[in-house]
């Protein structure tokens, strides 16, 4: 993302959209650049602003320590990432609009334009079980409302499966910028490890967490995803890329945010104050190594698995995976039956559709293409099989993402 700079020195921005004699409105965007999560964000507001918007911004960290800058600079409104309580109440007091583009402190103080947490946690929870997992454990905070809200989602779907969660709560979640004592967080963390049944699949509130997890795991040679499985929330490239194994994680449609944010900030400076925040859908799993495993030990189940993985834009058929599982088809839906609760054909179409979502998300694959790159005969085909499993069609699934 690039802004035309107004002033390179003082960091101020300006946003025009097509009528240049509306006079710009000043808008403060309190969001720290070192998350992922906040660049993306920041996308989608610029792309608002282009289109329908005459800003002037201003960017800096979200941080009590900046509160009389903003002051004095007197902005029209504010959209940030509000998660500490001090910054939270010195913005209450300023008294102007303000929208925050996440629910670490609840809904009650500003409009919230966020992520549905409980449904990621619910999606956690749905790959897991899809893995075939049987033991499950949470990793999080039990004061920050998105890891409350995910911890939730994810319980709720694992005990309605008819298993338990063991949990470890930190006492806030794990930052880049907070002062403490690394070798006793990592202590702690390998004590709870310690104690988990194995394998068990670990679903941990953020990405940050969840290398310190990962970090924790390894410390004490367990393997992963053998032992553990691990995945976490929002697809911080950064985190998820320069853990080891690579870090499986909840993409979360942050560009959407911070474009909602935007719509919802440009309402309320013009005046209708019936504007109030929304939740937007999680997106998908990127699955990395961290989860890259059946919870089985039916090592033809392991074959059958890993051959449609390495095999999903061939026109394969259950008798290939049979004959690759090194078993019998009937053999082979029995123990797929007992392993995973699903049919081979079910695992075939699984892991397709999986493919075919990143790549409508990533590409601008023309669909006829899309569909040989994930298996299908063409795109009429993955058209119906998409839109059974997921209530729309491969295009409307693209266009939503814009």
């Amino acid at each position: 993302m690039s802004f035309k700079r107004q002033d390179e020195e003082n960091g101020l921005n300006q946003l025009k959209h097509n009528d240049p004699n509306t006079p710009p409105r000043r808008v403060a965007l309190l969001m720290d650049h070192a998350f992922a999560y906040n660049r993306l964000a920041l996308r989608g507001i610029y792309e608002h602003a282009m289109g329908h918007a005459n800003w002037v911004v201003h960017q800096a960290n979200p941080e009590p320590r900046n509160l009389p800058a903003l002051r004095e600079w007197a902005p029209d409104g504010v959209i940030g990432h509000i998660s500490d309580p001090e910054f939270a109440e010195g913005l209450a007091g300023w008294g102007g609009p303000v929208v925050s583009t996440t629910s670490a402190l609840g809904h009650d103080l500003f409009p919230v334009v966020d992520v549905d947490h409980a449904a990621a946690g619910r999606l956690g929870a749905e790959h897991f079980l899809e893995h075939g997992h049987v033991s499950f454990a949470f990793f999080g905070s039990d004061t920050t409302g998105f890891s409350i809200e995910r911890e939730n989602g994810f319980r709720q779907r694992i005990e309605t499966a008819g298993f338990e969660v063991q949990t470890c709560h930190a006492d806030s979640l794990l930052s880049r910028h907070r002062d403490e004592s690394w070798i006793r967080t990592e202590e702690e963390i390998e004590r709870w490890l310690l104690q988990l049944p194995r394998p068990c699949a670990v679903f941990v509130s953020n990405d940050v967490s969840a290398r310190t997890v990962t970090n924790a795991a390894n410390q004490l040679g367990l393997r992963i995803p053998e032992e553990l499985s691990i995945l976490s929330v929002d697809n911080d490239e950064f985190e998820c890329l320069f853990t080891t194994p690579t870090l499986s994680s909840i993409e979360i449609p942050a560009v959407q945010i911070g474009r909602a944010a935007a719509r919802i900030l440009h309402q309320l400076l013009e005046g209708d104050s019936s504007e109030s925040g929304t939740l937007l859908p999680p997106v998908q799993v990127i699955e990395r190594q961290s989860t890259d495993l059946v919870a089985t030990k039916d090592h033809a189940v392991i074959r059958a698995v890993s051959y449609i993985r390495s095999n999903l834009t061939d026109q394969i058929s259950v008798d290939d995976i049979a004959d690759a599982a090194e078993c019998s088809r009937r053999t082979l839906e029995r123990r797929f039956r007992e392993a995973l609760d699903r049919t081979v054909h079910d695992e075939l179409m699984r892991q397709r559709l999986a493919r075919a979502k990143r790549l409508l998300q990533e590409t601008e694959m023309p669909l006829e293409k899309l569909a040989k790159q994930t298996g299908f005969t063409d795109s009429r085909r993955l058209g119906l099989v998409f839109r059974k499993k997921f209530g729309t069609t491969p295009g409307a699934f693209r266009r939503s993402l814009h």
